[in-house]
C-alpha cells in the first residue's frame, strides 16, 4: 500500500529488520513505530491506536483482505506471529478516501511470504521460552516462471502472567495459523491469484472484580476461556488493456469469525462475517504502463455485505465509488487527491476526501510534505443493533457516522551522505459525532474531540556494522470535555541499535521503549470510573542471532531485561523478564 501513497507518512517493517531485532509478534512490531500506541489486556487481546484515534478507526488488511470484525470494527492481534510475514506497512492519518470506513486514523497492511523465484524452498523453526511458552512454524513454497504457490503453518503458546500475584495464576494463549497463497500469469496480460488464511485461537482470560481496593486485586482467575476461529480469503484477477495503459483488477473476498466465551455465567457465542466485491481500474494518464505510470487515475467500485449473529442475525450493505489521482512530476512535486462516496442502507451517506502533496527541494536532500483530508467511520454493528435477542445491550439505530478533519505537515532530511535520515511530522485531527457508550447503549457525543501531536524519527547507518533507529511521539488526545483519551500515551520514546557480530555471522540488537503520561479508567471501587494516570515505564529488550550453518540460525532474546513492572491498562501487567532460545532453518 505504501507505493500508492507516496505523498503520505508511512512506515514499512521488513521480515529481515524484525528478525534482527528479535521481534516475534505483530503487536510488538507495531510498538516500535512512531505514532502507534499498543495496549494489551493480556497477550490474547491487543488494541492498536494510531495518532490518538480509536482502535476501531484502524483498518487492518492481511494479504489484501480486510480483517476487522463486524461486531466492534476492530482487529485483535492476539499474539499474531511474524514467522510467515514478509512486511508490515502502516499508513498514518485519515485513509477513508481510499480504504473506506474504519480507516479514519490509519491503515495496517500485513503481507505474508511468497515464493520469489522458480524452484522449491522449505524450512521452519521453533522457539521455547520460560513458563511453557513456545512457537513453531513450517513452510513450503514452489516458484514457477509465471507464478507461485506458498503454504505455511505456525503454532504459538504464551503462558505468562498479565495479572498480579493476587490474580490466581497465569493464563494461556494458544494460536494456530494456516496460510495458502498462489498466483499465475498468462501471456495475454492476465494474472490470477488467491489467498486463504485460517486462524484458530484458544485462550484463558481473567474475570474482574470491581469491589476491590486497587489494580493489583482487580483481576481474578476463575477458569474463564474463549475459542476464536477465523477464516478469510480472496480470489482476484488482473487484466491489462489498451497495451497496458489500463489495468483492471477484480476481487472477491470474505471473512468469517466465530467466537465462543465460557465462564461461570454460562456460554455465549457470536459470529461475524463480511463479503466484498471490488473493482479497481488504473489508467495511465501519461500514456505509459498503468502499473508504473507517473500520472494515473484510479477508479474503485465496491459492494460489501456485513452480518453478525448473537442469538439473532443482523445485516447491512454498503456500496462505494471512489476516484484517486496520483501524479509525479519532473520538477520534484508529487500530488495525490481522492474522493469517495459511500451508500449504506442504514445511515446518511458519507463523503470522504483527501488532498496531499510532497516536494523534493532542488539541490537539497530535503522532502517537504503536507495533507488534508476528511474521513468517516460507521457505528459498529454492536453499537447499531445491540445484543439480540437477550437485550443486554440496546442498539441505537439513530447513531450517525463519526467524521474527522485532519491536517498534516512533515519534512524528511537526509544527512551523512545519505546514510541517515531525520523526519518530523505535525498532525492535528478533529472528530465530530464521536460514539461512546452511555449506560446500556451508545450515543454520539456533542462537541469536538481533538488529537494533535508531533512525530520525530531518525535512522542512521553509523558504521558498516552499526545501525541506529529512534523515534519520539507526542500525542495530545482529548475528549470533547477535555479529559484525556485512554490508553494513548502523551510521550513515547523508542530507540534501537543493531550491530553485526560473531565475525559477521550474526547480529546483536538492543531496544528501549519509554512510555509516559498514559491514562486509563479505574473500574475498582466504582461503577462510574475515573480516568487516572498509569505509571510511566521503561523497558529494554535484547536479541541475538548466529548463523550456525548456511541453512541453520540460532536465536536468543530477553524480554524486559530489568524486569520492569508496568501496565498498559489498569489491572493488567506487562510481561516480566523472560528468556527465549530458538532455531530456524531455510533450504
Amino acid at each position: 500500500i505504501a507505493k500508492d501513497n507516496f505523498t503520505r507518512d508511512y512506515s514499512i517493517l521488513t521480515a529481515e529488520a524484525l528478525k534482527e531485532r528479535g521481534v516475534t509478534t505483530v503487536q510488538d512490531a507495531l510498538r516500535s513505530l512512531p505514532g502507534v500506541s499498543v495496549a494489551s489486556t493480556g497477550d490474547s487481546i491487543t488494541s492498536v491506536y494510531i495518532r490518538g484515534g480509536e482502535n476501531n478507526h484502524v483498518k487492518v488488511f492481511i494479504d489484501g483482505v480486510e480483517a476487522n470484525d463486524t461486531i466492534n470494527g476492530t482487529y485483535s492481534f492476539s499474539g499474531l506471529s511474524i514467522s510467515n510475514i514478509a512486511k508490515i506497512e502502516v499508513l498514518r492519518g485519515p485513509q477513508s478516501a481510499l480504504y473506506g470506513t474504519s480507516a479514519m486514523s490509519g491503515v495496517i497492511s500485513i503481507t505474508t511470504k511468497h515464493a520469489e523465484q522458480p524452484g522449491m524452498s522449505y524450512g521452519g523453526g521453533f522457539e521455547i521460552g520460560e513458563g511453557d511458552q513456545y512457537t513453531g512454524n513450517l513452510y513450503l513454497r514452489q516458484g514457477f516462471e509465471t507464478g507461485q504457490l506458498s503454504f505455511a503453518t505456525e503454532t504459538r503458546r504464551s503462558d505468562y502472567n498479565h495479572g498480579s500475584q493476587y490474580s490466581g495464576g497465569a493464563v494461556a494463549n494458544e494460536t494456530d495459523t494456516y496460510t495458502f497463497t498462489g498466483d499465475t500469469e498468462f501471456d495475454n496480460g492476465i494474472k490470477l491469484g488467491f489467498s486463504l488464511r485460517k486462524f484458530d485461537q484458544s485462550y484463558d482470560y481473567y474475570d474482574t472484580n470491581s469491589g476491590v481496593s486497587g489494580p493489583e486485586y482487580y483481576l481474578t482467575r476463575n477458569g474463564s476461556s474463549t475459542d476464536r476461529d477465523e477464516i478469510s480469503g480472496a480470489l482476484w484477477l488482473e487484466a491489462e488493456a489498451l497495451g497496458g495503459r489500463l489495468l483492471n483488477r477484480f476481487e472477491v473476498s470474505g471473512m468469517d469469525q466465530d467466537t465462543t466465551y465460557y465462564s461461570g455465567l454460562g456460554t455465549s457465542a457470536f459470529k461475524s462475517s463480511r463479503r466484498s466485491f471490488k473493482y479497481t481500474g488504473s489508467y495511465a494518464l501519461d500514456g505509459g504502463i498503468a502499473r508504473t505510470a507517473a500520472q494515473k487515475l484510479n477508479l474503485l467500485l465496491e459492494t460489501q455485505h456485513e452480518s453478525f449473529d448473537y442469538g439473532g442475525t443482523e445485516d447491512r450493505n454498503t456500496h462505494s465509488i471512489a476516484l484517486d489521482y496520483q501524479g509525479q512530476f519532473d520538477n520534484g512535486w508529487d500530488i495525490q487527491a481522492g474522493l469517495r462516496r459511500d451508500f449504506i442502507d442504514v445511515f446518511d451517506d458519507p463523503t470522504s476526501w483527501n488532498l496531499s502533496a510532497a516536494w523534493d527541494v532542488p539541490d537539497h536532500a530535503l522532502r517537504l510534505r503536507g495533507s488534508i483530508g476528511r474521513a468517516t467511520s460507521y457505528p459498529s454493528m454492536y453499537e447499531q443493533f445491540g445484543f439480540a435477542p437477550n437485550g443486554l445491550y440496546e442498539g441505537n439505530p439513530d447513531l450517525k457516522p463519526e467524521s474527522s478533519l485532519s491536517y498534516e505537515l512533515g519534512a524528511d532530511l537526509e544527512f551523512a551522505d545519505g546514510t541517515g535520515e531525520i523526519g518530523a511530522t505535525l498532525f492535528y485531527n478533529e472528530v465530530e459525532d464521536l460514539i461512546q457508550s452511555a449506560g446500556s447503549s451508545s450515543k454520539n457525543l456533542d462537541g469536538t474531540s481533538t488529537r494533535k501531536g508531533v512525530e520525530l524519527t531518525a535512522n542512521w547507518q553509523a558504521a558498516d556494522w552499526l545501525t541506529l533507529d529512534a523515534s519520539y511521539t507526542y500525542t495530545d488526545a482529548k475528549a470533547s470535555d477535555g479529559t484525556p483519551l485512554t490508553r494513548r500515551p502523551e510521550h513515547e520514546f523508542l530507540l534501537n541499535a543493531t550491530m553485526s557480530a560473531f565475525q559477521d555471522k550474526g547480529t546483536l540488537s538492543a531496544s528501549l521503549r519509554h512510555v509516559a503520561n498514559s491514562y486509563d479508567q479505574e473500574w475498582w471501587e466504582s461503577y462510574s470510573p475515573d480516568t487516572t494516570k498509569l505509571p510511566d515505564f521503561t523497558t529494554i529488550d535484547l536479541a541475538a542471532q548466529y548463523e550456525l550453518t548456511e541453512h541453520v540460525n540460532l536465536t536468543a532474546r530477553v524480554i524486559n531485561l530489568f524486569d520492569e513492572t508496568y501496565s498498559e491498562a489498569w489491572g493488567y501487567y506487562g510481561q516480566g523478564r523472560t528468556f527465549y532460545v530458538g532455531l530456524n532453518t531455510a533450504w
